[in-house]
């Protein structure tokens, strides 16, 4: 049976965890070198196998691309709720006022 917890109520104990887990995921990035990355990593529900794959190949396709993804879903929700889209990698369309 997965794990699940209880949803954060409050915006400041959200912004306290993100704030506490981007802290470790720059420890874990400060201390991994090639050969880490090279690893091979595996994706399981419980004894089941369902991927292996380098770590550095994972941390590309679930952490980078994965939060690009959401990135980009968030600019789309936004924009149909008529909410200008804040720039996420530079000013946007929106800030600049085009």
């Amino acid at each position: 049976m997965p794990l699940r917890r209880e949803p954060l109520e409050r915006r400041e104990d959200l912004l306290e965890e993100f704030d506490a887990n981007v802290v470790k995921l720059e420890k874990l990035l400060a201390e991994c070198d090639e050969k880490t990355l090279g690893e091979e990593w595996t994706l399981r529900n419980g004894d089941h196998i369902i991927l292996r794959q380098p770590r550095a190949l994972a941390l590309r396709t679930f952490g980078v691309s994965h939060m690009v993804h959401h990135r980009a879903q968030l600019g789309v929700y936004l924009r149909l709720l008529d909410i200008p889209v804040p720039g996420l990698y530079g000013p946007s369309a929106d800030e600049e006022g085009k």
